[in-house]
């Protein structure tokens, strides 16, 4: 008969292994959360040792289909940018959870020219003539000293345009804000009537897409100057 000899059992031995085991699972994931922190901070701190970026965008009318050429006539005025910002071609602003601060400018223009031809573009589109007229002074006097082959004169004046974008993570929070006057002096009437609108939309997005903040300007400014010149349209 073979006889059976019984193994000591150790519950202590066991009980250690079990421990050791613990401990190296518990040191690796030590490590790689470790790790992980690491690999944050340094893509932070490149991120936040780089320099400022610019943003060139191009804004303007967004053209529809062009109506028939009529006989009126308007004398445009450049539209006079009454913002503090030094830099006339700033229109935006991007903040980064670091702390650092990209721009927003206009390419090749500032934003006197930028308005200025989108109301140009905007008359032109709907059938009316229009000339250079820098020689007014906004007032129903100083209509006496325009030809006399004007309907009429407008100009106009940007109070605010500035687009505010904070950046997280994951998502951007931009707000847009555009507040224009128009001076529309009235040939035959030796009048002029002023209009004012403000439009300030704000949305939230994945990421920051420059391209986006461009058509979001283009059809802010297309909308605004529809609202503010619609009468032009309708004078005799």
């Amino acid at each position: 008969m073979t006889s059976l000899t019984a193994i000591p059992y150790s519950y202590v031995d066991d009980m250690d292994t079990v421990n050791h085991i613990h401990k190296e699972g518990g040191t690796i994931m030590k490590k790689r959360a470790l790790f992980a922190v690491m690999i944050f901070s340094l893509a932070a701190a490149l991120s936040g040792c780089a320099g400022s970026k610019t943003y060139l965008v191009k804004m303007g009318y967004l053209s529809e289909k062009k109506a028939a050429p009529t006989t009126k006539v308007v004398g445009l005025c450049p539209f006079e940018d009454l913002r503090n910002e030094k830099d006339k071609d700033l229109i935006g602003i991007r903040r980064h959870a670091n702390k650092k601060v990209d721009f927003i400018k206009l390419q090749e223009v500032n934003l006197t020219d930028a308005v200025t031809q989108a109301v140009k573009d905007y008359f032109t589109d709907n059938g009316l003539q229009v000339t250079d007229c820098k020689g007014w002074d906004q007032s129903p006097e100083g209509l006496d000293r325009l030809p006399r082959d004007l309907t009429l004169v407008v100009g106009g004046k940007i109070d605010s345009f500035m687009v505010e974008a904070k950046s997280g993570i994951m998502t951007t929070s931009t707000q847009y804000t555009v507040k224009m006057r128009v001076l529309i002096g009235k040939i035959k009437e030796r009048t002029v009537v002023t209009r004012t609108i403000e439009s300030m939309p704000k949305e939230t997005t994945m990421g920051f897409d420059p391209d986006h903040v461009k058509e979001k300007l283009d059809g802010m400014v297309t909308e605004v100057l529809q609202k503010l010149l619609s009468e032009c349209l309708e004078y005799e």
